[in-house]
């Protein structure tokens, strides 16, 4: 129950984080972009982008009163009925309790807009409900957790997340502009005017964002070793990854948008610039779930410094090694999960054995497939679009993996009905990956015009990596578990930088598409080593 609780509390966050982008980010879009007092923008571009921040808001009060509901199980759950009082009675409740009614009072003001959206005075209205929905957020934060400076650590963290999130759901408002100008040449006739209103927006929520992140991580790492040695620092490191890819693209979309009133601006601006937007909203929203998860783990400063990894450990779990290719016998496994349904015991050397040697081999045919990619494609374009079918050996050796491991065919004959959760998991999981191989093949080798296949294999992408950058993220984790940890939080970035390159390969004209399908590919080829040199939390493996 309790890794559940966990694991849904930072999908909601998550949500809640986004929804509160869509809404802040929504509503300087339209007091900065489109100003719809002075009639500069069509009507139905404008109800559009009402409609988003409406369902942003209504989202944020769904998310957080969940929140708020899940927490009171799990203390429920964990000291009984009365706890829930306690619980009312706390800042966090108040604080969670405010934000939905404020999001509520935002959806109904904002919604009121779409029928007189010339009133200025309701807008300064509405902006005044979203900017107290965005400063409730301060005291769920760490900020609020903290004895010295709370005052203006919970000034930077809301000034933080604002300027995130107008970044943010800027770009929502844009790609949203972008698809609603190719059915309306009125809209499209504005669209360079919007981009080059627009970049200026986007260059100062970016400054602001990252300026008020540096005494933020000052003060919550410390140390070297608490950004380096700690999930908290981790993550932090995850986000500055995912940001500078985002930046990349952002530069990218700069320059177009100085050239928006160009002679010849019109036609670049739709070749490139919106779907580049979409790339970079892709990892935005990574960016955001990688956030949740930050702020569901306990600061590094509040960790002990004998919990901190040393750079020397984490190096090690990334230096090249010969992979595990050694398993323990099915039967010794069965007789150590027996010996560990009875009574705890320590990990022994068939355990460590038996995860390395799953880790290292999905990643050697994972590298397979990726270097038959970069060589095949690199040769001739094209020429590598049969990789996929490597997806049916890695769900043929998933599958296998965990028949051994459950007892059932061609193993054993245990049923499948008797299964616990975590094979049940690893199941569905040889299913998905056959699925997604056979899917992308298909896409890869009968690409039809408007066929929604190719897309397939991104938006599963994308779905997987977030749930590694959520995955199992412990409060006060020890050196052991973060060393495993930081192997996850490490793919699911590599994760969502393969996503958005083969998301921006489909969307963009060559050679730009070219190129992008490359780094795609490389990503994959990164997350293929950090399996083929997986070693479990570095430990030696002890001998007979």
């Amino acid at each position: 129950m309790l890794f559940l609780a966990d694991f849904l509390d930072t999908l909601l966050r998550g949500a809640v984080l986004a929804g509160i982008a869509v809404v802040v980010g929504g509503l300087t879009w339209q007091l900065w972009v489109v100003r719809p007092w002075r009639h500069r923008v069509a009507d139905v571009a404008v109800r559009r982008g009402i409609r988003l921040v409406v369902a942003g808001a209504l989202g944020i009060a769904a998310g957080q009163a969940l929140l708020l509901v899940l927490k009171a199980m799990v203390l429920s759950d964990s000291f009984g009925p009365d706890a829930f009082r306690g619980f009312a009675a706390t800042p966090h409740f108040a604080a969670g309790t405010a934000r939905v009614a404020l999001a509520l009072a935002v959806a109904v003001a904002v919604a009121r807009l779409a029928r007189a959206a010339d009133g200025a005075v309701r807008w300064a209205a509405a902006a005044g409900l979203v900017l107290l929905l965005a400063a409730s957020g301060a005291w769920l934060t760490h900020a609020m957790g903290r004895v010295d400076d709370r005052p203006a650590l919970m000034a930077l963290t809301a000034l933080h997340q604002v300027a995130a999130a107008a970044w943010m759901g800027g770009l929502v408002q844009l790609a949203a502009y972008w698809r609603l100008s190719r059915r309306d040449p009125a809209v499209d006739a504005l669209w360079p005017e919007v981009v080059a209103r627009f970049s200026p927006l986007a260059l100062v929520s970016v400054v602001v964002a990252v300026l008020s992140a540096i005494p933020l991580v000052w003060t919550y790492a410390a140390s070297a070793s608490g950004l380096v040695g700690t999930g908290y620092g981790a993550l932090i490191l995850t986000k500055t990854l995912l940001l500078g890819a985002t930046l990349l693209l952002g530069a990218f979309n700069l320059k177009a948008a100085r050239r928006a009133r160009a002679p010849r601006a019109p036609a670049a601006l739709r070749a490139r610039l919106p779907y580049l937007v979409e790339g970079e909203a892709i990892l935005l929203v990574m960016i955001v779930f990688t956030a949740a998860t930050l702020s569901a783990q306990p600061p590094a400063i509040d960790q002990a410094v004998a919990d901190h990894a040393t750079v020397g450990e984490v190096a090690e779990v990334f230096r090249p090694k010969v992979p595990s290719l050694h398993t323990p016998s099915v039967d010794i496994m069965r007789v150590r999960r027996a010996e560990a349904a009875a009574v705890e015991v320590e990990r022994s050397r068939e355990d460590y054995l038996w995860s390395n040697f799953s880790h290292n081999v999905a990643g050697l045919i994972l590298l397979g497939m990726s270097l038959f990619a970069l060589v095949a494609g690199l040769v001739r374009p094209g020429g590598g679009r049969h990789w996929p079918l490597g997806f049916v050996a890695l769900a043929a050796f998933v599958y296998l993996r965990a028949a051994a491991n459950e007892g059932t065919w061609p193993f054993g004959d245990s049923s499948l009905r008797r299964l616990e959760s975590e094979g049940i998991q690893h199941f569905i999981a040889a299913g998905l990956v056959l699925a997604l191989g056979a899917v992308e093949w298909r896409a890869r080798t009968r690409p039809g015009r408007g066929s929604v296949l190719p897309y397939v294999f991104p938006s599963l992408g994308a779905a997987g990596a977030i749930l590694l950058l959520t995955h199992s993220h412990t409060a006060f984790q020890t050196k052991p578990a973060f060393l495993v940890q930081v192997t996850h939080t490490t793919m699911g970035a590599l994760a969502a930088i393969l996503v958005v390159g083969r998301w921006l390969e489909l969307r963009l004209p060559s050679p730009a598409a070219r190129i992008a399908g490359t780094a795609s590919t490389v990503a994959m080829l990164l997350i293929a080593l950090v399996l083929v040199f997986y070693r479990e939390a570095n430990v030696v493996i002890p001998l007979d």
